[in-house]
Parts: C-alpha cells; structure tokens; sequence
C-alpha cells in the first residue's frame, strides 16, 4: 500500500487524537503524512523528536537525600527510641542517651543503604530492558533505539518483539500480541487492519487493530504506524495513574508498628506498676523514676528497624533478580 506523504499533515498533535483505530489505515497514514513504503524522512524525524520528546515513560522525581533520611524516623520504633533518648537525657542518664540516639542514627544509615541497593538493583533491570525498533525512514529499514521514536514513525514487528509504542496497524500477518499486562487477557489478542466503528471510546481491548507499548509479540509479523509514544501511550496513562497514587506502608511494615505500639504499652503498663508498688514501700520518687525508664528501655527492640529495613530489602533483591529468598 502507497500513500502518497502529506507535509501539512496534523502529525504534531497526532499522538493525542484517540479514534485512530476508527480510521482506516489509508486515512491514518495520511492524516500523519507519511508514506508507509518509504517512512520518515531522517530530517523529519529529528524534527518531531525534538517537539514531541523521547518516546519514553515520565521517571519520578528523585527525593533528596535528607527528605529520605528524615523519613527513615517515621517508624514508631523510631519514634519510641528517639524519646526515650529524650528522657534519658531529662533524667541524666548521658551513656543511655548517647548510645541510643547512636543507635536511631545506625538504623538510618542501614535503611537508607538498604532503600539504596533496591533503587540500584530497579536502575539495572531499567537499563537491561532498552528496547530497540525496527523502522522505515528514507525508503530503508534500520534499527533504533526505541526512544528514538515518533508519531509517524513505520514501525515492523514480529514474533519475539516488544511493541516500542502505540500504534495502528496497517499489516498483519497471523499477528497475535500478548496485552495480559493492559487488559488482564491470558490468551494473546489477534490483530488484524480493519476499521472500528467510532463515535465512543473503545477499551484497549476491543482495539483489535491497535498495537500498545510494551506488548510482546507471540505470533505472526505486522507493520504499524505509531500514533502515541511516551506518557500518551496506554501504559503511559497507567503510569500516571499509579504515580498519583499515594505509596502503601508494606504490610511487614504495619505489622512491626502494631508490635512496637504493644511493647510500648506493655513498658508503659510496667512503669506505672513499678511506681505504685516502690511507692508504696516508700522509695524515692528520683529512684523509682530511673528504675522505670530503664525498664522500658531495655523493653525496647533497638535493633528491629534495622532488621525490617535488611527483609524487605533482601525480598526485593530477590524478586527483582528472579532468585529465591534464603532463610
């Protein structure tokens, strides 16, 4: 199929118009003027990645340092041994009070190494999964980094392949493209080049002759003209969503501050009763005071947020290599 290239096509904007699926393929690659036998022209190209930015997905803004280490002292555990480094020092105990806010600064360190590793382990994996895409520019077909790409671009595709970005497609050959990670759909979704009735906003699913970003391809060859990339594909959408979703406290987490409440309850229950039975037999207030905290603190598991922050740093490692967790 040759369609003859429109330079005054609406390609710019192209990305954002959402019922290219009910066009067919002679109206999309004229809309986006490109010839599908030739596609881009390299000047071009650079061109549109210029005014549309790379065709990848938004990074979250990285948090500073000291935002990261003043968040490892919004545990309860935390919380307990920071105050108890307070009444420590309200009640002269200078060697208690050192070795523990020493030891509120140890927990810290060891988490924010941890949340450290994890970070460098996810920036690895991001780095092994650059995509790479077949395309058509100058009458030719070449290789290019996946980022490379823009709206208009002729994308080829075939069993084995990631797709690199959304796009319509205007070949297919017994195409079939796994969408389990958009739509949920254990069996891979074929695709074909017919033209979709219009006039709502058809799921991903039903987009039968749409191919998505990050989708691979099980069977079969196709060719496609990408109409989305970056934060305008359906994972980009997802992506956003899941960026504005406020993060969830690991349930190991919620579970360890449920213990830390208990155990300071348990050492607050103790103070009291140590004062009314020292009271009782007459013991000096400064005494029974010093005797109490020193209780509690001792009640204390100094070292359990190290430990959390090692767990569920290990279990990410882990899951993130594809290595089992020891124990």
């Amino acid at each position: 199929m040759t369609v003859q290239s429109d330079s005054a096509g609406t390609q710019p904007g192209a990305s954002k118009d959402d019922g290219w699926y009910a066009r067919s393929p002679e109206e999309v690659v004229t809309a986006l003027g490109v010839d599908p036998a030739v596609g881009l022209a390299a000047a071009r190209a650079i061109e549109l990645q210029a005014a549309q930015g790379p065709n990848a997905l938004p990074e979250e803004s990285r948090t500073p340092v000291w935002r990261r280490f003043l968040d490892q002292y919004r545990s309860y555990m935390q919380i307990v041994l920071v105050a108890a480094a307070v009444v420590s020092l309200l009640i002269q105990e200078w060697t208690t009070a050192i070795l523990l806010l020493v030891l509120t600064l140890l927990n810290a360190v060891v988490g924010l190494r941890q949340e450290g590793k994890a970070e460098s382990a996810m920036n690895a994996l991001k780095s092994m999964m650059k995509a790479a895409a077949r395309v058509r520019r100058d009458g030719t077909q070449a290789e290019i980094p996946a980022q490379q790409l823009v709206v208009g671009d002729i994308v080829l595709v075939s069993a084995g392949d990631q797709v690199p970005a959304d796009g319509r497609i205007i070949e297919a050959n017994a195409l079939q493209i796994d969408e389990s990670t958009l739509t949920g759909e254990s069996v891979p979704a074929a695709k074909d080049t017919g033209t979709l009735p219009g006039g709502r906003r058809l799921p991903p699913g039903d987009q039968t002759n749409t191919a998505f970003m990050n989708t691979p391809v099980t069977h079969g060859s196709g060719v496609l003209v990408v109409t989305a990339i970056g934060s305008d594909t359906e994972l980009g959408k997802i992506s956003g969503m899941l960026a504005a979703t406020e993060k969830e406290v690991p349930p190991l987490t919620k579970e360890l501050d449920t213990l830390t409440l208990w155990i300071t309850g348990a050492a607050a229950l103790t103070m009291i009763v140590m004062f009314i039975l020292g009271r009782s037999r007459d013991e000096a207030w400064d005494m029974l005071f010093v005797s109490a905290v020193s209780l509690a603190i001792a009640a204390i598991p100094e070292a359990l947020p190290t430990v959390t922050q090692a767990i569920l740093s290990v279990g990410f490692l882990s899951s993130a290599s594809g290595a089992p967790v020891s124990t």
